[in-house]
């Protein structure tokens, strides 16, 4: 009798061990988030999809309900995805700790603000590009700003190439499963052409005025610490694995605000039609 209770004990240690390591890789996982300003940058993004989705009306309030969705339901949701992904990448608590103790130190938060403004400065510019390309258009190499000093260009071409973005960013485009090449994928790998040839340039010439020598001296820290390498890699992830868990984040999003009483508009009715399309059971035999 005494064994049994000693075996039943010692099962509930375990299981409750176990709920606990699970909690707190959890934790970890939301405070890297926090830490980064995901949670923020998701929600303001949200917003955004408001007026693209949704009519304001005078029974409900878009912008509060959507502080609503934010509190009650992204930030588990955006946490079991980066959960998932970082349990696949081999990622441990420790190494969430490590980055986690790093980024939350105040200077580390200012490095993260400024990169948040360089990152932006850096999607304008691409975001132009892929406009003409997809367009049919030309986009001319981009030339570096001649006001940028050699000390600052020298110092700041080391932390990119520490920092191993280029790689990561272009290697999203080399890992596409292409099957048949359409006319748009034909057009994307354009992009990624043009992108491969100017990306290291933008990347300085958008830095300049926004990362200070110090902010490159954080950085570089930052960019070749062991555990932020493996917290970041993305040698797994393609375009479309990126897309697909960001896409059904936002139909999960789209659904809960119309279910608490958000007007959907023309857009979104479209949107639906296109949903239904591709969930339709005689698609592939049409194609064929």
């Amino acid at each position: 009798m005494k064994r049994t209770r000693f075996l039943i004990a010692l099962l509930v240690m375990l299981v409750a061990a176990n709920g606990y390591a699970q909690d707190s890789y959890r934790q970890a996982v939301k405070e890297y988030q926090s830490n980064l300003g995901g949670y923020l940058k998701m929600g303001a993004a949200l917003h955004e999809i408001n007026e693209a989705f949704f009519d304001q009306s005078g029974n409900v309030d878009l912008g509060q309900l959507t502080e609503r969705y934010i509190k009650e339901v992204l930030v588990d949701q955006m946490t079991d995805m980066v959960e998932s992904m970082m349990k696949e990448c081999k990622v441990t608590e420790a190494d969430l700790r490590t980055v986690n103790t790093m980024l939350a130190a105040p200077e580390f938060q200012t490095f993260l603000a400024h990169k948040s403004e360089w990152d932006e400065k850096i999607d304008k510019v691409s975001d132009e590009c892929i406009s003409q390309l997809m367009a049919g258009g030309e986009s001319e190499k981009i030339q570096v700003n001649p006001a940028i000093d050699a000390v600052y260009a020298a110092k700041f071409q080391k932390m990119w190439k520490d920092s191993g973005i280029e790689e990561k960013t272009i290697g999203l485009y080399d890992r596409l499963s292409l099957g048949e090449m359409t006319e748009e994928i034909a057009k994307i790998g354009k992009y990624k052409t043009w992108l491969t040839d100017n990306l290291d340039t933008i990347a300085l010439n958008a830095a300049y005025g926004i990362l200070s020598l110090e902010d490159i001296d954080l950085g570089m820290k930052l960019f070749t610490n062991e555990s932020f390498r493996k917290v970041t890699d993305t040698s797994d992830m393609n375009i479309f694995s990126v897309v697909g868990p960001t896409a059904k984040l936002l139909t999960k999003y789209l659904d809960w605000m119309e279910s608490q009483g958000a007007k959907p508009n023309a857009k979104m009715q479209y949107l639906k039609m296109f949903q239904n399309l591709m969930k339709s059971p005689n698609r592939d035999v049409d194609e064929e």
